[in-house]
């Protein structure tokens, strides 16, 4: 996802420069490109999930299953400073409980600061069950009254580009 999101970065660019070249004004680059990000890949590590990774001797980090969506952590990471260590949690999406293809978020016991999306935290979940059935409830009523269902959806596609 990283050189798709170069490539962005790259085509908004220029569509903003193009604007601000009209009105006269300085030009900026891209924030990194496709090709940036390819690059940057070679750099990186895999980390097992629940793996206690020392990055020094102040700092160990520890990523474990968000449940959101393949791939997606909860990081918690514990810094040493004067002679005392804390613990900060950052969570990110967090996923549901029994979702097909996803296993459940790792509970985590305890945190002296937690960093938390909470984009849906003033609500209640409903159940996959309860999920399932109103999903085909709208479809249903929806072709009985001759209207068409529009299902966004989200997809990763592997980069094809030779970019080196």
């Amino acid at each position: 996802m990283l050189p798709d999101s170069g490539h962005i970065q790259e085509m908004e660019t220029e569509w903003k420069n193009r604007k601000r070249k009209r009105k006269g004004k300085l030009q900026y680059p891209p924030l990194y490109t496709a090709e940036d990000a390819e690059k940057s890949i070679k750099l990186f590590e895999p980390i097992e999930y629940s793996e206690l990774v020392q990055i020094d001797e102040e700092v160990t980090v520890r990523f474990n299953d968000a449940g959101h969506m393949l791939g997606s952590s909860i990081i918690e990471v514990w810094v040493k400073e004067n002679g005392k260590t804390e613990k900060i949690v950052f969570t990110g999406d967090l996923g549901n409980n029994d979702i097909p293809l996803l296993a459940s978020p790792t509970m985590i016991e305890t945190a002296d600061y937690v960093v938390m999306e909470s984009t849906y935290g003033n609500r209640l979940h409903m159940r996959n069950d309860d999920k399932a059935e109103m999903f085909l409830d709208i479809v249903f009523d929806t072709i009985k009254k001759g209207g068409n269902v529009v299902i966004p959806s989200f997809a990763v596609r592997k980069n094809t580009r030779n970019i080196v």
